[in-house]
């Protein structure tokens, strides 16, 4: 919803490059989201009232997620726009049917079962799962070093295609508002 709400891209004031524009609201989306995951993290452990075996690395397993998640989903609105408000619903949908979050991934229909091993959501569910139900810390390494890894795609995607992709999104999206179709 941060996404929605705030604005990716600098409007007015001096004159940054874009990889400055880029990691400059990264760190925003980036704090606010930290913030919320504090916030849902410390809840859950409190308010719940759910036997969690380690609470303390439920709270930063959740912010590195967080951190992971919120990376993902800026850098495909900052690099592709409206577009990329799209492809994020499209990679929402099918982390939250597909990771094995909500059915057990050997009762999902086979296209899930395919993808499941590809879903960052799989390995974040797996490592939140671990520190609820105690900590098997080979488990939690590779969790870890799945999510680092799509986070550094991510962030190398941004550094080096933002500025290559940003004029041709900006004449795709003054053609689709030119339309009158899209806002």
């Amino acid at each position: 919803l941060l996404i929605s709400l705030l604005a990716v891209d600098m409007h007015h004031g001096k004159a940054y490059s874009i990889r400055e524009v880029y990691f400059g609201r990264l760190l925003t989306f980036a704090t606010l989201s930290l913030l919320q995951t504090i916030i849902i993290a410390i809840g859950d452990i409190l308010m719940l009232d759910g036997s969690i075996h380690a609470p303390l690395y439920f709270v930063l397993f959740a912010l590195l997620i967080s951190f992971v998640f919120v990376t993902i989903v800026y850098t495909l609105v900052t690099v592709f726009g409206n577009v990329g408000k799209a492809m994020a619903i499209v990679m929402l949908v099918l982390q939250i049917a597909g990771s094995g979050g909500t059915y057990p991934v050997e009762l999902l229909p086979k296209f899930f079962q395919f993808i499941n091993p590809f879903l960052p959501f799989t390995y974040a569910i797996e490592m939140m799962r671990e520190a609820v139900g105690g900590i098997i810390w080979g488990k939690v390494f590779m969790d870890v070093g799945v999510l680092l890894f799509v986070w550094l795609f991510f962030i190398l995607f941004g550094y080096f295609f933002k500025k290559l992709l940003s004029e041709k999104m900006e004449k795709l999206m003054r053609k689709s508002r030119e339309s009158n179709i899209f806002h």
